[in-house]
């Protein structure tokens, strides 16, 4: 279909009115021959004008309707409510429950850890005896402050050196051991000495060599330079992000799926919405933070840059159909994002009322977010693409499932 013929369909569960919101962007007006109808299976929904149809996959099975109406005021806009279709037990199926990315059950001991770009060998096979899922990030702290305020104990340890030798003070760390795949949300915790001799570092330039001086440094496939992961603090361990390799399954996970950035970055902000119930959260370049001030990337004149990646999460569990998303329906979820100047960032992450969160990615993940985000702007029909000063994007998430199949 020609773009002067295009015609965007998108649908979004509504799922405590138990109705799917469907809006239509048509190339010209509507007019008397433009029609809308849903299947007899009420699976999918189909408008014609100007000759021309687009057919979209339904989040959900509505009761069907032989045609829908449709106004002819001259406008390119069209939308409507749909019912969802009653099921035997009068209950709407439930969302996909909240789960991460790989998590250390989903994992095989043993599997050896590959470059998803070139199938390069970055951990061999047999190497990782056990996977263990890492605690959230707030665990020592919560550790200690359980420790200090145990219903049985009144009495206060005011020794902070006495806490981290129970292995939860607020200073306390868990550090990579050989054999052992440590599993966070977006990364892999392993020890340096697990990895194969493929795994390398970029030739150094004066900003490399600034981050190697503060105990960073990124590591790249020896095979392609793509970007794996990074060293950290104590040199003997590495992160290695999840969205960049392949791991085998358990053989009774299925279907076989390897997590994207997307979902990756879904669990984060899911994740840091629990932990601190902020909505919104700054992302920034993890090498560019420094005594919790952020730092936005510089560029190559030595100038820092002026804008960082600043989401606000509004519906955090959703379903969404579009002509313009080939894998629909998407279990995802629904975000607002723009861009701050540092100086705005700053005062956001410092204000006590604002309850905005840090999230820091690799630069370059932030960059393929960005684009990920604009192009999900044009799944949505053009009058929903933008909330004051805010872009409506939308992000997938993960699912253990391989989602939702009407």
């Amino acid at each position: 279909m020609s773009l002067s013929h295009h015609i965007l369909i998108y649908a979004e569960l509504l799922s405590h009115l138990r109705q799917i919101s469907i809006g239509c962007t048509l190339p010209t007006p509507a007019s008397s021959a433009t029609t809308s109808t849903v299947s007899a299976s009420g699976r999918a929904l189909t408008v014609t004008h100007d000759g021309f149809s687009e057919t979209i996959k339904l989040p959900r099975i509505v009761a069907p309707f032989t045609q829908l109406p449709v106004r002819e005021s001259g406008s390119t806009s069209l939308s409507w409510r749909l019912p969802l279709a009653a099921t035997p037990t009068g209950r709407m199926p439930a969302l996909s429950e909240e789960s991460a990315p790989w998590s250390a059950l989903d994992l095989k001991p043993g599997s050896e850890v590959v470059c998803r770009t070139c199938q390069s060998t970055i951990v061999d096979v047999g190497t990782l005896k056990v996977w263990k899922d890492l605690p959230s990030e707030n665990w020592a702290e919560m550790m200690e402050f359980w420790h200090c305020h145990k219903p049985h104990s009144h009495t206060h340890d005011k020794d902070e050196e006495h806490l981290t030798t129970r292995g939860y003070g607020a200073s306390s760390r868990i550090t990579a051991q050989p054999g052992v795949g440590f599993v966070d949300l977006t990364s892999f915790l392993l020890a340096k000495s697990d990895l194969v001799t493929s795994l390398t570092s970029p030739s150094i330039d004066s900003t490399e060599a600034s981050n190697q001086a503060q105990g960073i440094m990124t590591l790249h496939c020896g095979s392609c330079q793509t970007q794996l992961g990074v060293q950290n603090n104590d040199v003997s361990s590495v992160s290695i992000f999840k969205w960049q390799v392949v791991v085998q399954l358990q053989e009774q996970k299925m279907p076989e799926s390897f997590p994207s950035l997307a979902q990756c970055v879904s669990a984060m902000l899911i994740a840091t919405m629990a932990r601190s119930g902020c909505s919104q959260s700054i992302l920034l370049p993890s090498k560019h933070q420094s005594n919790g001030m952020l730092r936005s990337p510089e560029s190559k004149d030595g100038n820092q840059g002026k804008d960082l990646l600043n989401i606000w999460v509004f519906n955090a569990n959703f379903i969404f159909s579009s002509t313009e998303a080939p894998a629909s329906p998407i279990n995802a979820m629904k975000v607002f994002y723009r861009t701050v100047s540092q100086e705005e960032a700053d005062k956001m992450i410092e204000s006590m009322t604002l309850g905005v969160q840090d999230i820091s990615l690799p630069s370059e993940a932030i960059a393929i977010l960005v684009d990920l985000l604009q192009k999900s702007n044009y799944f949505v029909p053009v009058s929903d693409r933008r909330f004051k000063d805010w872009n409506v994007g939308l992000l997938e998430k993960w699912d253990n499932e391989g989602g939702w199949k009407p």
